[in-house]
């Protein structure tokens, strides 16, 4: 049975710069296909992570926003509100990463416990936790589907 993080952590981890625009972050969240990244300023220092759920966060502030939209609801949207919610996207598209990202993230050891690891994701409501090793870098990723999928394994 698996017991460290470093066991079970992805290690090619991809990232995103502090400084990118939130359409290149959904860009990477989109093309391969995960949730969240972690974020590294020009030093390769974890300064934050970005998640879908970040994003949706800030589109939620726009009074437009709902996450019930049907189709058929955006296929109606004509005249003002069109141009207000191009306008607002437009925006948001443009925005730096390290005006959404949650900042300061929680990280973890290599040789931090799985248990350890799904505790500090549970009290602080984080699905994924970047690993750093002693000197600062980041050397992984460990997911909550990361933890799941442990439990499993012969």
């Amino acid at each position: 049975m698996k017991e460290k993080v470093e066991e079970i952590m992805t290690r090619e981890v991809i990232t995103v710069k502090e400084n990118d625009s939130l359409l290149d972050v959904a860009t990477v969240l989109k093309e391969e296909k995960i949730a969240g990244v972690p974020v590294l300023n020009d030093s390769e220092e974890i300064v934050g992570v970005i998640s879908e759920a970040d994003i949706l966060k800030l589109l939620s502030n726009f009074h437009w926003y709902t996450s019930i939209f049907t189709v058929h609801d955006l296929m109606h949207i004509v005249g003002d509100d069109l141009h207000d919610i191009q306008q607002d996207i437009e925006k948001a598209s443009k925005m730096k990463v390290k005006e959404v990202m949650s900042k300061n993230p929680k990280t973890i050891l290599p040789d931090t416990l799985i248990d350890d690891a799904a505790q500090i994701m549970h009290s602080t409501g984080f699905n994924r936790l970047p690993v750093e090793a002693n000197d600062g870098k980041l050397v992984g990723i460990v997911a909550r589907a990361d933890i799941i999928a442990s439990l499993y394994e012969k």
